[in-house]
């Protein structure tokens, strides 16, 4: 499969997955999560992205970034990702790759739609039986933007959406928003008129 291009959208919002190599469950102890966050709180302060939310499991992570104008989220991945791998290996004595090949992105619409991507990503712990419910994993940010929570090293990560959150989501929306990202090489979240213009616009 071809390697995808990259898409760079000045102050655009990325959704970002990334697996580790084999799918093996790397993030195993609480020392390893919090590595990964205080790298990325100094990721940031290099590039001075906007971080809106994280879901870090065992063995994938989800984030939320808007990256400034100049700045690609290339750039911005190469660093907290491949970093971070080598201060992990360093640290644990590991050789090889940490990431399963690159991070995939997918560029959304709006904060509307990133909210409702969050929102499913925030799930993700409970459907991999890890919590009841998503406020119990700690290294999510469901509880910052739900409950409104700030400590620890997410408090300290993340930003704020720009806008409140709606007490209602809208049902259609997240049906859709669910629908994209359970298809695999979609690039944009938004809607249909939003993907259509992305797609002849960018490819």
């Amino acid at each position: 499969m071809p390697r995808l291009p990259l898409i760079h959208i000045p102050l655009g919002l990325y959704s970002v997955v990334s697996k580790c190599n084999n799918n093996e469950f790397l993030f195993d102890a609480d020392e390893k999560f919090e590595m990964y966050l205080q790298h990325l709180i100094e990721c940031k302060e290099v590039f001075g992205f906007t971080l809106y939310d994280i879901v870090c499991l065992s063995n994938h992570v989800h984030e939320l970034y808007r990256v400034p104008r100049e700045v690609t989220i290339a750039q911005i991945l190469q660093r907290v990702k491949g970093m971070f791998s080598q201060k992990f290996n360093k640290r644990f004595g590991r050789t090889g790759h940490f990431w399963k090949n690159k991070p995939f992105y997918r560029i959304v619409e709006n904060e509307t739609y990133a909210f409702n991507t969050m929102n499913y990503y925030h799930w993700n712990s409970v459907k991999a039986g890890l919590v009841k419910r998503p406020e119990e994993w700690p290294y999510s940010g469901y509880r910052f933007h739900i409950l409104g929570e700030r400590k620890g090293l997410v408090g300290k990560l993340l930003d704020p959406l720009p806008y409140d959150i709606p007490s209602e989501q809208n049902s259609e929306m997240q049906r859709e928003v669910h629908r994209i990202l359970k298809t695999k090489a979609v690039r944009y979240i938004g809607s249909k008129e939003f993907r259509k213009a992305m797609r002849q616009k960018k490819g």
